[in-house]
């Protein structure tokens, strides 16, 4: 991350070289695809804590499962009805979370095609001021 910043700010400097305005399209480019990876962050960070939820949600099942025959509370067995409503929840509750981690990885995928184009978009830019181009 830190080199491509440093990367950014180099050509953003060397843009300065460039016509006015292709100058102005490529600072307005790069703070575009800056947006963009800020993004992308956030999105994969909170794909990784619902991965994390879920995770726990699922182990929290299987051991619930695995201890059902032997769960007593307050001196009493639960009722039957009340466990299968418990497992309900917990199977709704780990499948609405795989429904967000699907969206989540279409919007960072959606996000990265993005960024791509633009960074092409970019080079073009840099290659018409006679600029670095961006490796990606």
């Amino acid at each position: 991350m830190k080199s491509i910043l440093i990367g950014l700010l180099w050509v953003s400097f060397s843009a300065l070289a460039a016509p006015p305005e292709i100058a102005k399209q490529i600072h307005e480019l790069e703070a575009t695809v800056m947006r963009l990876q800020q993004e992308q962050q956030t999105v994969f960070q909170q794909f990784q804590m619902l991965r994390e939820l879920r995770q726990h949600e699922v182990l929290r099942e299987d051991e619930a499962i695995m201890h059902q025959g032997g769960v007593v509370e307050g001196g009493e067995f639960p009722k039957h009805e009340d466990m299968i409503k418990r497992q309900k929840e917990r199977y709704d509750q780990i499948q609405r979370y795989a429904v967000d981690l699907k969206e989540l990885y279409a919007r960072y995928q959606e996000l990265e095609s993005e960024r791509r184009l633009l960074i092409e978009q970019l080079n073009g830019l840099r290659l018409e001021a006679e600029l670095p181009v961006e490796v990606e």
